[in-house]
């Protein structure tokens, strides 16, 4: 053998495969699944159900990498639910729950289930704490009151600002009666706080319905004990299925609109708002009755 040769040269050069060949092979299969890919995005963006489906759940991946410190308001108006009509109950007096007169509509109601989670919680508080009641359901003209109350009293904090804005700033302190996302209207969230036996309050950095940046959940701008307080309360609610709105640390619900977003669920919610408006007159859509001991 010739020893100024390469053994390759005495072989087939068909049967030698080169590295470029390979090279191009790989690249037509990538351009062919990248344009499968784009192919797949326009159709499934063509639809509009559809890219409201996407947005949701792009609104709920940016809040839970921390991106965003809210679901966008809109996309948890746009929860589907499916109402499956549990009556509301009037509450009954409990051992470890005091009902806050001041600040509560009467009768107290909330759905029966709904009612039955908050119970349990009152029953499993740790030794020498009890659950003070802050807010029940809130009717349609209740609500409607607190909305206008909250938009006057931004006007007047900043004259300067325009309604837009105005009304901005007011959506994130309460719902908006004509673009609710649910929450006491529908009688399935409730606002409470930790307290002793005799009634104070733990402290959770604010006084409850406080406004101002301190009230959200996870502020930075808290103590420890106020923000082990938080803590606790929402590690004893979450046992029952609450979930916490984070704008306010006092508020929680379970199978509503808020509720079933932030667990991820698009069309999770199970109880809408309580109330449908007929020529004006505010109905119930669901029945209310007394809540027995049975809880």
């Amino acid at each position: 053998m010739d020893e100024n040769r390469h053994f390759s040269d005495y072989l087939d050069p068909s049967l030698i495969q080169t590295d470029n060949g390979i090279f191009l092979s790989w690249k037509l299969l990538f351009a062919f699944v990248f344009l499968m890919v784009i192919v797949f995005f326009i159709w499934y963006l063509s639809s509009s159900k559809r890219r409201r489906h996407l947005y949701f759940y792009f609104n709920y991946f940016i809040y839970k990498l921390g991106f965003r410190p809210f679901i966008s308001r809109k996309q948890i108006s746009r929860v589907h639910v499916n109402e499956d009509y549990t009556p509301l109950v009037e509450l009954i007096p409990h051992p470890r729950i005091i009902y806050n007169d001041e600040t509560m509509e009467k009768p107290y109601l909330l759905r029966k289930s709904v009612a039955k989670r908050l119970f349990s919680v009152a029953d499993n508080l740790p030794d020498g704490l009890s659950l003070k009641v802050y807010s029940t359901f809130r009717s349609k003209e209740k609500q409607n009151i607190l909305w206008k109350e909250t938009v006057n009293e931004i006007r007047k904090e900043n004259p300067n600002l325009g309604t837009a804005e105005i009304i901005n700033m007011a959506q994130y302190k309460t719902n908006d009666p004509k673009h609710t996302m649910g929450g006491h209207e529908t009688g399935a969230a409730v606002d409470v706080a930790l307290c002793t036996s005799n009634g104070e309050d733990l402290d959770f950095g604010t006084s409850y319905h406080e406004r101002n940046s301190l009230t959200k959940t996870f502020s930075k701008n808290i103590k420890k004990e106020q923000f082990d307080n938080r803590k606790l309360l929402i590690k004893l609610m979450a046992k029952e299925g609450f979930i916490n709105f984070p704008g306010e640390w006092w508020h929680f619900s379970y199978g509503d609109r808020v509720w079933s977003a932030y667990k991820g669920k698009r069309n999770g919610a199970i109880f809408d708002t309580a109330e449908k408006e007929l020529d004006g007159v505010y109905s119930f859509v669901v029945k209310t009755i007394y809540f027995s001991n049975e809880h």
